[in-house]
């Protein structure tokens, strides 16, 4: 790493290190050239070509124990936290994951995202976060780091400038070795229910949301701030889509260790039927939201593939795997026949999508009464694990907002939803979080104790599915209508530094992160120490956080 920096010092170039790509693109991988020659999205896995250097760290994803009595371990920057079914270089397995190896020793962190497919460097450097007021993935106490000039140093907890490191996107250095101090092994325990999202939105036979979403709660109902910062985990999908409205609310706390009568969550669990709502989800996403024919039917063709490849992986080593193999081309077939007619007829899906949304959000009547769980938490606290990242391709902007601000932010947001119809929601749903508050300078939850954030965040998402047509980050793109809403009504908020961030107005933007980031000056001031050459700092990165590039 050292060389590689020097030689790129030395002839004038950049360089830049990915982790699993679940970052967009651009806020990745050094300047392609002649300008940026990929899609600004997720998972794309070819960096741009041109004479700059982006390194994979594939070889770099041991862990070694410092301290096992004490939970102490160090871990190469290319380490996955779980297992990361699209790794292009074929390394990442369950086994040489970190949260699996720590837990055969007893241990574990406190908290994880949604997935576990991201590599430690890059889950730490874009500042994410899982589901929970109560617990932040804080066990990180020291970074080794090569910075612009070459210089190899540790960074610990005592260092001035540890806390900028927390959320450094790549800017700062790279990163080759983190250590961890690990918390005691845990299980978690918990439900996943779906209810209509008001009281007038079910039928009678619907379970009522025992959550008051919109409002300042009672005796008998929490607010979703105080059910936020109560519950130990937790997530809400919500699809707000007017005629089917329902809000999935994920809920868990944190249980003793123990491997006895154990239910894991799964959200798309290996059976047949739930690989093909996975399937039929996705040809639902590919015909609302594209209206070209050819592109349409060439993302079903790669829809299709993959979910023959998911059913070969799960099923051809069990009994019955001839018939199941059968069953599952006639599906692929019929997804390809239905969809090259209904793509064919424009909006015809968009007419239909009022009635097909129940078979994939279906409420929880009261004789269900939700799906219970309890499994260690590594596997299941991690709820999205199981969905396809080609089937169910999701982007997603990820709007933080101080968690006191929840109640506002749920009615403007379902007001425009109920004014806006489709233009809106889109076809695809929004996901509540909330997070803890942190240190780190440019993390979207910094507070120094004292201000709006120390009571940690509500996170808004508005998913994106990745094969639509436009660019929902741009102007006048679909994004732009919720931080416009949070502008106007004075609501503050920040953003999650890898997911989708506004790319217009970039001098208004920069200003604005200025404004709402209390070190990020000192943070820029860093960087500029740390790497005068600019080796690290991108044509992105300088629109993003200076407003301009260099050059200009």
């Amino acid at each position: 790493m050292i060389a590689l920096v020097q030689y790129a010092r030395a002839n004038k170039l950049q360089v830049r290190a990915r982790g699993a790509t679940h970052s967009i693109a651009w806020s990745i991988y050094a300047d392609a050239a002649g300008g940026p020659n990929q899609p600004d999205k997720t998972l794309e896995e070819s960096p741009p070509t041109g004479p700059n250097i982006n390194i994979a760290f594939d070889k770099m994803a041991d862990l070694a124990w410092i301290d096992e009595t004490n939970g102490i371990v160090e871990v190469g920057p290319g380490c996955h936290l779980g297992q990361d079914p699209l790794d292009p270089f074929g390394q990442s397995t369950l086994e040489n994951s970190m949260l699996y190896q720590i837990a055969q020793k007893g241990w574990a962190v406190n908290i994880t995202g949604g997935i576990t497919h991201q590599t430690v460097a890059g889950f730490v450097g874009t500042g994410s976060a899982g589901g929970s007021v109560k617990y932040a993935f804080d066990n990180v106490i020291a970074f080794r780091v090569v910075d612009g000039l070459g210089n190899a140093e540790w960074i610990e907890q005592d260092n001035a400038i540890f806390p900028a490191f927390l959320t450094a996107m790549g800017l700062l250095g790279i990163v080759t070795r983190m250590r961890f101090k690990l918390a005691p092994m845990y299980n978690i325990q918990g439900t996943e229910t779906a209810y209509p999202p008001t009281p007038d939105e079910g039928g009678p036979n619907d379970l009522p949301c025992p959550i008051d979403l919109f409002g300042p709660g009672d005796d008998d109902r929490p607010s979703l701030q105080k059910f936020l910062t109560d519950t130990d985990y937790s997530r809400m999908t919500w699809y707000p889509q007017k005629g089917h409205s329902v809000a999935q609310i994920w809920r868990a706390s944190r249980v003793p260790a123990s491997n006895t009568n154990l239910i894991p969550y799964q959200q798309f669990p290996p059976t047949f039927f739930a690989q093909t709502q996975m399937l039929l989800a996705a040809l639902l996403l590919v015909l609302v939201g594209n209206s070209d024919s050819t592109r349409i039917n060439a993302l079903l063709k790669t829809k299709v593939a993959r979910y023959n490849a998911n059913i070969a992986r799960i099923f051809s080593d069990q009994p019955g795997w001839a018939w199941t193999k059968l069953k599952s081309q006639v599906v692929g077939w019929l997804v390809l026949a239905v969809g090259g007619v209904i793509g064919s007829i424009k909006g015809a899906m968009r007419l239909l999508y009022p009635k097909a949304l129940p078979f994939f959000t279906p409420v929880t009547t009261k004789k269900e009464a939700g799906d219970p769980f309890h499994d260690w938490y590594w596997r299941s606290l991690p709820m999205d694990n199981t969905a396809d990242d080609v089937l169910l391709s999701t982007e997603f902007v990820e709007i933080w907002v101080p968690i006191q601000y929840t109640q506002q932010a749920m009615t403007l947001f379902k007001g425009m939803f109920d004014n806006g119809g489709y233009q809106a929601t889109g076809y695809f749903a929004q996901e509540i979080y909330a997070a803890a508050p942190s240190p780190g300078w440019l993390n979207p939850s910094y507070s120094d104790g004292t201000d709006e954030y120390k009571d940690g965040v509500v996170r808004f998402d508005a998913y994106w599915y990745r094969d639509n047509e436009g660019s929902p980050d741009q102007a006048h793109g679909f994004f732009e209508q919720y931080w416009d809403l949070l502008l106007k009504n004075n609501v503050p908020f920040r953003f999650h530094w890898g997911k989708f961030v506004p790319y217009y107005n970039f001098a208004w933007w920069a200003n604005y992160y200025a404004t709402v980031l209390p070190k990020f000056q000192d943070f820029l001031d860093l960087r500029a120490q740390r790497d005068p050459d600019n080796v690290f700092f991108t044509t992105y990165w300088q629109q993003t956080l200076l407003g301009k590039t260099l050059a200009s």
